[in-house]
């Protein structure tokens, strides 16, 4: 993104296709040397099939962005904390353990993993 320098947006947001545009995209920054909002509409328009880019900045840039909410279908912030939950994402993969107890019996564990890191305890049965 570019205002008054070069910089990278903090948020990226990807915005439903409406009937005039597609492939929608709205990257939301600052610019560090003004300190003002910026935000940069990315779409392609469905009938001429040219890319078109709206940009704004300082309060229109916070209004404009508010009156998006409602097309987002994702955002880039929202995929990154996903990442780091408790429980797993997107694609997941089974772990079976065996485990002993103080009294020897065997315990059968099932794990839901995901390529994060993150685990989920999805069934235990004692033997």
């Amino acid at each position: 993104m570019r205002h008054c320098c070069e910089f990278d947006a903090y948020d990226i947001w990807y915005l439903k296709d409406n009937e005039n545009f597609t492939n929608r995209t709205l990257f939301i920054g600052d610019c560090p040397r003004c300190q003002k909002h910026v935000v940069v509409l990315m779409q392609k328009n469905a009938k001429t099939n040219t890319f078109m880019t709206i940009k704004k900045v300082g309060e229109t840039a916070l209004k404009f962005s508010h009156n998006l909410i409602s097309d987002i279908i994702y955002s880039r912030n929202n995929v990154n904390m996903m990442k780091f939950k408790s429980k797993p994402y997107n694609w997941r993969y089974g772990v079976n353990k065996e485990k002993k107890d103080k009294d020897g019996n065997i315990i059968l564990e099932q794990y839901a993993k995901d390529f994060y890191g993150n685990s989920e305890l999805v069934k235990r049965k004692d033997r």
